[in-house]
């Protein structure tokens, strides 16, 4: 029992930078001023696109370094202990990060489609800000749609939904990776102290 204490001990810090290192990133990206007009708003979502390709790219070899490691089992079995030791290194923190930021690109996105018809609310004053769109989706994220920005165009209400869908599946992941790690640590043979 001591070692888990310990074990707690020494990952907590690390965890608790994290999530500082997450509440400072959604406070930096919540004070972002700037409007977006349309013509912003493609560039960017292109530039979003680059950089998703390349982070899509990394995960892909990161996972397969894991999994080279990992010992001899099935393929797939590698393959998916290889993501969940993955999302385990990486943390809850930085993975709700990314995943924010890839659905405030995916509202940008929609806006940017159809500015007129995509949602009440963002943009209403004139063009809207990137804050806005990041604002909506770490509060779909968290299950809790804002009063003041409603989706109207079925692209955008798909969007709410399947976000608030996807952000329960990448918790359920996250927190099963926690306990597989608990269980394995529970089956490994305990030696007993010396006197």
């Amino acid at each position: 029992m001591p070692s888990r204490l310990v074990t707690l001990r020494q990952r907590l810090p690390s965890s608790v930078a994290r999530l500082a290192l997450l509440c400072l990133c959604i406070v930096a990206i919540g004070m972002i001023r700037p409007r977006l007009s349309e013509e912003a708003a493609g560039w960017l979502l292109l530039a979003c696109g680059l950089v998703t390709i390349g982070a899509v790219v990394a995960f892909f070899f990161a996972t397969r370094r894991i999994a080279s490691h990992l010992p001899l089992m099935a393929g797939s079995f590698r393959i998916v202990d290889a993501i969940l030791e993955l999302v385990r290194r990486t943390g809850l923190p930085l993975l709700a990060l990314a995943f924010f930021l890839f659905w405030t690109f995916v509202y940008l996105g929609l806006w940017w489609f159809r500015p007129e018809d995509s949602f009440v609310g963002i943009g209403d004053a004139g063009s809207p800000r990137f804050s806005d769109f990041f604002y909506y989706a770490v509060m779909v994220a968290l299950t809790s749609p804002p009063e003041g920005i409603v989706p109207i165009s079925r692209g955008a209400r798909s969007a709410t939904m399947i976000e608030i869908l996807t952000g329960l599946a990448l918790l359920t992941t996250y927190v099963s990776s926690l306990f597989e790690l608990r269980r394995q640590r529970a089956a490994e043979p305990q030696s007993d102290p010396e006197p």
